[in-house]
């Protein structure tokens, strides 16, 4: 059986921030806090919704997983969690059996935080009702905290995610022609993304044309002209951690105006890379972002310039005004750069960063797009 430290999350800094808390105990919920806790992806939490399965980790204490009896084998087999609880579908609920762990633990009058943004209000009344007395406030940006620093497994797992759907996206980019629909660009991509190693594509943003100007339309019958734009924001599940690549490309050469917006956009986007250092926040850099798009005369009417990843899409530190949280050695976060007209065209890059001690590492090196990628 593995150890917590075999497990690929940074589940000792985790510890560290629960026994640091307010929290009498925390409780994950949702499938992405469960599996780093306990470092077991269970699929039918995401299929069928009220499958409830949670970690609950008590002050000096080992976490106690609670689960669907179904899933008693193999979560037995891939986890570090020895105290198992089960519950049996239709017959017992989750919650009576999370109730009886907490009275176990002596915390029927405790302080205990669990996920507000996952856990459903019935839920949240049934436990209440078994447990009047209890003090249940929301711990999900502890979880977010824990999550920011990554391992160096993640590390190591978040940066063949991105090469792997860079190396997608440029073959996908290569085998393209006048003539192919956006539709047929999306079956190339996603069928290189899992052939890359993904369990699964994510979601898959690829688009030619005056459809560039949108930043998440589906692929459709749209088809590639000469001198289009052909712009892509896709990504794939590799370990259940997210990868996320925009890459921008041209159906023949680049018109001095592609260039133009192009360089500009460029040096945007080596700017804010260049400030991903330990001390800074997400807030300084949109708004050295925000003064760089005002001096290019490039629009920016984003919420965001990039954003921390991982088991979730977008995780903090965000490069948004609003997040001060300072950059520190271990972090990761793509720097996104972008403009777009709607209905007429769009140019887009983004990418994975790791913070250091020193100077921010590119991670998402293996499609360079420092030039316009000529189909």
């Amino acid at each position: 059986m593995k150890t917590m430290q075999q497990a690929v999350g940074n589940l000792s800094r985790l510890q560290d921030i629960i026994e640091s808390s307010d929290f009498d105990a925390v409780v994950a919920v949702s499938p992405e806090n469960v599996l780093y806790t306990s470092d077991v992806f269970i699929s039918t939490m995401v299929d069928i919704r009220d499958r409830l399965a949670l970690v609950v980790w008590a002050k000096g204490k080992d976490p106690v997983f609670v689960l669907c009896q179904v899933e008693e084998g193999y979560v037995r087999q891939e986890s570090w969690i020895q105290d198992i609880r089960t519950y049996k579908e239709f017959v017992t609920s989750p919650v009576d059996v999370l109730a009886d762990v907490l009275e176990e633990l002596g915390l029927v009058n405790g302080r205990v935080g669990i996920e507000t943004e996952y856990f459903g209000v019935h839920y949240h009344q049934k436990l209440m009702g078994r447990l009047p007395n209890l003090t249940l406030e929301a711990c999900d940006m502890l979880f977010a905290r824990a999550r920011m620093i990554k391992s160096p497994r993640e590390r190591e797992i978040m940066t063949e995610a991105f090469r792997g759907t860079e190396k997608a996206l440029m073959e996908t980019y290569a085998a393209t022609q006048v003539g192919d629909s956006e539709r047929d660009m999306a079956f190339r991509l996603c069928d290189g993304i899992m052939r890359s190693g993904a369990e699964k594509v994510a979601f898959c943003h690829i688009n030619a044309g005056p459809n560039t100007g949108f930043p998440h339309m589906d692929p459709s019958g749209n088809t590639v002209k000469p001198g289009d734009i052909l712009k892509a924001d896709t990504g794939g599940f590799y370990q259940r951690y997210y990868s996320n690549v925009g890459r921008t490309a041209k159906m023949g050469k680049p018109t001095d105006e592609d260039l133009s917006w192009w360089g500009k956009l460029r040096d945007i986007h080596h700017r804010i890379i260049d400030m991903v250092r330990p001390g800074n926040t997400g807030a300084q850099l949109f708004a050295e972002a925000t003064r760089l798009h005002e001096q290019h005369k490039i629009p920016f009417p984003y919420a965001h310039n990039g954003h921390g990843i991982g088991l979730f899409i977008h995780e903090h530190p965000l490069i948004s005004p609003h997040d001060n949280t300072p950059y520190e050695a271990g972090m990761m976060t793509t720097v996104e750069t972008r403009v777009r007209w709607v209905g007429k065209v769009g140019y887009h890059m983004e990418d994975l960063i790791e913070v250091t001690d020193g100077a921010p590492i590119l991670r998402s090196d293996y499609f360079d797009n420092e030039e316009i990628f000529v189909v």
